[in-house]
C-alpha cells in the first residue's frame, strides 16, 4: 500500500468520534454529504470521514470519497445490533463474511481480518446488511434464523455499501462493528418510523417523539451511552491495527 493514506469510514459522527479525537487532524472539509478529516492517527496517513447512516448514504459517501482521494486501504467501523445470541454490548467483531438480500458482498482483505482478531480481540462474524433497522428481538431473531451457517453474526446497514465502494477501487478493506443492541433486546423506538428522504434517521423526529413521551428518555439516554462505549472500542481496535504499520 505504500504510502497512502488509510480511509476509516463510518456512517455516523458518534461512530468515529474517538477516533477522531485520538487522531493528529491536519485539515477538515466536505466532500459530497461526507463530513472529512485529513490526519495522522499511530503515524498513519489517514482520511477519516462519516457518510451519514442508512445504505444509500454509505455508498454515495464512500465512492465520492475513494473518487477524491487516492488511499491504500478502507477500515469501515460502526455499531450494530447482535444477531446471534449472548453477544454483549461493546462486544467488538470483524467481518469475516458480509451479505446484504441474502448474497455475499466483496470479501475483506484477509491480512486485515487475522490482524483485527490476533491485535486488537475481534470476534469473526458475519455481518448482514439490511435495508430496514431490526429494531425488535423478534426481527432480529428471524434474519438469525434465515442465515444458512448460523454462528456468530450482527446486523448494521452499511457495510455491505462500504465494501463494494472499496472493491470497485479495488482498494483492500475491513469492517469493524461493535454491538450497540444484543439480539435479545429491542430498541426503544420503531427507527424506521423516522427516517428521512435519504434513508438517514431524523434525528428532529426523534427529539418530536420523545417531547411527546418523555419516558423515552431513559432508554434512549441508555442506548446513547452504549454508542459511546462501541465508539472507544472501536478506536482501541483502530489503534491496535495501525500501530507499527499497515499490511
Amino acid at each position: 500500500m505504500g504510502a497512502a493514506p488509510v480511509a476509516i469510514l463510518a456512517a455516523m459522527d458518534e461512530e468515529l468520534a474517538e477516533v477522531r479525537g485520538r487522531a493528529w487532524m491536519g485539515q477538515s472539509l466536505r466532500v459530497d454529504r461526507c463530513r472529512v478529516t485529513v490526519g495522522r492517527l499511530e503515524g498513519v496517513p489517514v482520511i477519516m470521514a462519516t457518510t451519514g447512516d442508512g445504505p444509500e448514504n454509505a455508498g454515495q459517501g464512500a465512492r465520492a470519497l475513494l473518487g477524491r482521494f487516492p488511499v491504500g486501504g478502507l477500515i469501515a467501523v460502526g455499531v450494530s445490533g447482535g444477531l446471534s445470541p449472548a453477544l454483549e454490548p461493546g462486544r467488538l467483531l470483524a467481518a469475516r463474511d458480509i451479505l446484504e438480500d441474502g448474497r455475499p458482498a466483496p470479501p475483506p482483505d484477509a491480512a486485515w481480518l487475522e490482524r483485527a482478531v490476533q491485535q486488537a480481540g475481534a470476534l469473526p462474524a458475519t455481518f448482514v446488511s439490511s435495508r430496514t433497522l431490526l429494531c425488535t428481538a423478534r426481527s432480529k431473531r428471524d434474519a438469525y434464523a434465515a442465515l444458512p451457517d448460523g454462528g456468530v453474526a450482527s446486523v448494521d446497514q452499511e457495510s455491505a455499501a462500504f465494501a463494494r465502494a472499496a472493491a470497485d477501487r479495488g482498494i483492500p478493506y475491513l469492517a469493524l462493528r461493535s454491538i450497540a443492541d444484543p439480539a435479545e433486546e429491542n430498541l426503544p423506538l420503531d427507527f424506521n418510523a423516522l427516517r428521512d428522504a435519504t434513508g438517514a434517521v431524523d434525528r428532529r423526529r426523534v427529539a418530536w417523539r420523545v417531547v411527546r413521551r418523555p419516558a423515552l428518555v431513559a432508554p434512549l439516554w441508555r442506548l446513547h451511552r452504549r454508542v459511546d462505549l462501541c465508539a472507544e472500542r472501536l478506536r482501541r481496535a483502530v489503534c491496535s491495527l495501525l500501530e507499527g504499520g499497515i499490511p
